[in-house]
């Protein structure tokens, strides 16, 4: 099996984990910081219509947690961990772009980038909701295109200076929007299915892949096509995979912690530069996070 080169961990149900103690979610941060940890993720839903649960698009019975728990702005609470931590990567799992406003998401995550002395690794996402990009005043069938213009504005701005922009939503012309990022710009990924044109959007658009439930030979086959149309459109051959772990279940219905940690020599194999794992996947109790994340830090041997 290959050996794990990145760990991450991803604050998936982080209210529910830490009974809304907001205190105990950056200590969850600190101790995966001390521990190794390489990324840190946290999910983005700012809204949910009463028909959420049943428009999920891996279906009802997937459905990632209650409409009636807290789902922390991932922006907001990724600076809030940034100024408790310092090597860990901040990232997302993954941000719904197309909720917000170009220039202003710039500016986030600028901002995010400078408060981390450039951590900030954004995985944008196009969403699924129509209910809320209606609570946000944005439009939901032209989702995708928002979300490429996002990703355009976002880079024309972070080169400072007067930067224009013009595109079916996104126009603007001569703003200048301050900090820039440390270093310039930042890796932006992709958490898109893997059709043919979403390969080509992570082919030009994309720095990483966070893939949903595919399976490990749809990642590869992904990653190979990314990396070959790179080349071809002249682009550098660097493309990260960063996938969590599928939580296995013993017959009783209790999680399997030895058969899903099992997973990662596979994954690694396959592509995935970044191993995840969202610890409530394998227990509910606060108690135990510290000692699944040291298991997770261990993967790297």
């Amino acid at each position: 099996m290959g050996a794990v080169r990145q760990v991450g961990i991803t604050l998936h149900r982080i209210g529910v984990l830490t009974g809304g103690d907001i205190g105990k979610v950056l200590e969850m941060a600190q101790v995966a910081d001390a521990a190794g940890i390489d990324m840190i993720s946290v999910p983005d839903h700012i809204s949910f219509g009463p028909g959420a649960r049943e428009e999920y698009p891996q279906g009802p019975d997937k459905f990632p947690g209650g409409i009636d728990e807290d789902w922390y702005e991932p922006l907001t609470l990724l600076a809030a961990i940034a100024s408790v931590t310092t090597q860990i990567r901040l990232s997302t799992a993954i941000l719904i772009s197309p909720l917000r406003s170009a220039v202003f998401l710039a500016k986030q995550l600028a901002t995010l980038d400078r408060i981390s002395n450039g951590r900030a690794v954004p995985v944008f996402g196009a969403g699924w909701h129509r209910a809320e990009f209606a609570s946000c005043n944005m439009p939901f069938d032209t989702k995708f295109t928002h979300m490429e213009e996002q990703i355009g504005a976002c880079r024309a701005l972070w080169k400072g200076g007067a930067q224009s922009f013009h595109g079916t939503i996104v126009n603007f012309d001569d703003l200048w929007s301050y900090p820039l990022p440390v270093n310039g710009d930042m890796p932006i990924w992709l958490g898109i299915k893997p059709s043919p044109r979403n390969i080509e959007r992570m082919a030009r658009l994309g720095n990483g892949w966070l893939p949903a439930m595919e399976s490990l030979e749809v990642i590869a086959d992904t990653k190979a096509k990314v990396l070959a149309r790179k080349t071809e459109l002249g682009l550098p051959a660097e493309f990260t995979i960063r996938k969590g772990l599928v939580p296995v279940y013993r017959a009783d219905g209790t999680p399997d912690a030895d058969a899903t940690f099992a997973q990662a020599g596979a994954m690694t194999e396959a592509g995935v530069d970044v191993v995840d794992l969202a610890p409530i996947f394998l227990s509910g109790d606060y108690r135990d996070a510290a000692s699944l994340i040291e298991r997770m830090a261990a993967l790297k041997g």
